[in-house]
């Protein structure tokens, strides 16, 4: 039996097919796989990719939904926080690839 609600296609928003000049926010999935009526906490990733299955957001928005964007939350505030875990090696990409250039190094 399915207890949990589908993930809502509006959280597709934040990806910019609709957004002034395709822009996009920078959302970070989270769920209350710990909350009462989550009965396996393997289903809410897969619910979530649905928006992807479903055609409201690319593959590449998805894994910045659920990854790069929460890299960049945290790994821009400590560049040390994946250290020593799992992630550590493609957290150190996202952040390298994140990096803006100076004013300096742009002229």
């Amino acid at each position: 039996m399915r207890v949990r609600a589908p993930v809502s296609p509006t959280k597709a928003t934040a990806f910019g097919r609709s957004n002034p000049f395709g822009s996009k926010l920078n959302a970070i999935f989270s769920s209350d796989i710990g909350h009462f009526d989550v009965i396996d906490m393997r289903h809410p990733l897969p619910e979530a990719y649905e928006l992807v299955e479903d055609g409201h957001i690319t593959a590449d928005d998805f894994r910045a939904f659920t990854f790069a964007n929460a890299v960049k939350l945290w790994g821009t505030q400590n560049p040390r926080f994946f250290e020593g875990t799992r992630v550590a090696k493609e957290a150190a990409a996202v952040l390298a690839a994140a990096q803006t250039p100076t004013l300096a190094a742009a002229e």
